[in-house]
């Protein structure tokens, strides 16, 4: 969490299919996809965030 409580962005992986997207981590931990309802199609998935706060900017790579 940012120090003023605000959501930040996140690279997520689905553990279940792979499936790679951005995520908002909110203050109380909860993690939406960022422009989407969902990251993918399983009924259980279990999200990892890959790096945290990314810039408008940032490229990857």
């Amino acid at each position: 969490m940012t120090e003023n409580g605000d959501k930040r962005r996140a690279a997520a992986k689905c553990e279940r299919c792979g499936t790679i997207g951005i995520i908002q981590i909110w203050p109380d931990g909860t993690l939406k996809p960022l422009g989407q309802p969902d990251l993918c199609d399983c009924p259980d998935r279990t999200l990892r965030v890959l790096e945290d706060d990314l810039d408008a900017d940032d490229e990857f790579r």
